[in-house]
């Protein structure tokens, strides 16, 4: 098992997709600094290019709040554990959105990993604010 997922190990086609995706995206400062964050971490484990990552997660989110009929500020008005379910839930879809355009399922545990390794930053660094 590679110790990291490389670009080569995704479908071209969709990490294109993700970076077009992200070049129109606006976003709080506040959301900004909390999603670097979380992208600098997904690379920590996947070598893509760093707007498909912020594509791959800005379209998660988006699915997350058509999904839960809410926009992601509102969050900053929830408690911590509130906000810790909704960001779970979002990085459910992370996770989904990762493994559907992986194209060597082996290297799934590697963005579990990553998944885990967001949720326990956020909660450390983000939820408690």
């Amino acid at each position: 098992m590679p110790e990291k997922i490389t670009g080569k190990s995704f479908k071209p086609k969709a990490l294109k997709a993700a970076e077009d995706y992200f070049k129109n995206v606006h976003m709080t400062q506040e959301q900004h600094i909390i999603f670097n964050d979380f992208v600098k971490i997904v690379l920590r484990y996947i070598s893509i290019d760093e707007l498909a990552a912020k594509g791959i997660g800005w379209r998660s989110v988006s699915k997350w709040q058509l999904d839960h009929k809410r926009d992601l500020l509102g969050l900053q008005d929830e408690t911590p554990d509130e906000r810790i379910k909704a960001i779970n839930q979002l990085l459910s879809i992370v996770n989904d959105e990762l493994i559907k355009i992986l194209e060597d399922p082996n290297e799934k545990s590697l963005v579990d990993t990553a998944i885990n390794d967001i949720m326990g930053f956020y909660k450390k660094k983000h939820a408690y604010r």
